[in-house]
């Protein structure tokens, strides 16, 4: 059975000197979470930009989800992420639970596994 695929995403201008440590610290938990993480985007300061670009690699991959270390990486756009998918943060470790919410968007190539979750910062 094929491992469900994630999209790590982070900002060089936001990460720093941090930035290799928050691309294996993203390459961990996916792996230990039990994802095959497809890709991982590193984005200059132009945001907006890189984000769009974040949500064509997202289709284009079939991802579940997104990893990212923190929401200030992806902004204001952290809704348009998961309208397509869900949003998982390296700050506070949130995993979106198998079969807690609603159903993933019909372009999935996992049907069985749930689309976006609900964070703690949603209830």
């Amino acid at each position: 059975m094929m491992k469900p695929k994630v999209v790590g995403y982070l900002r060089r201008d936001i990460s720093g000197q941090r930035t290799r440590r928050h691309e294996m610290e993203i390459r961990a938990m996916a792996k230990s979470s039990g994802f095959d993480l497809a890709r991982t985007l590193v984005a200059g300061p132009t945001a907006p930009a890189s984000l769009a670009a974040l949500l064509t690699v997202v289709g284009r991959v079939g991802a579940v989800a997104v990893i990212t270390p923190a929401l200030d990486h992806v902004q204001f756009r952290a809704d348009d992420i998961m309208a397509v998918c869900a949003l998982i943060t390296l700050d506070s470790q949130h995993l979106p639970p198998p079969g807690i919410v609603g159903r993933r968007p019909a372009a999935s190539s996992h049907p069985g596994f749930p689309g976006p979750a609900c964070l703690p910062w949603q209830r």
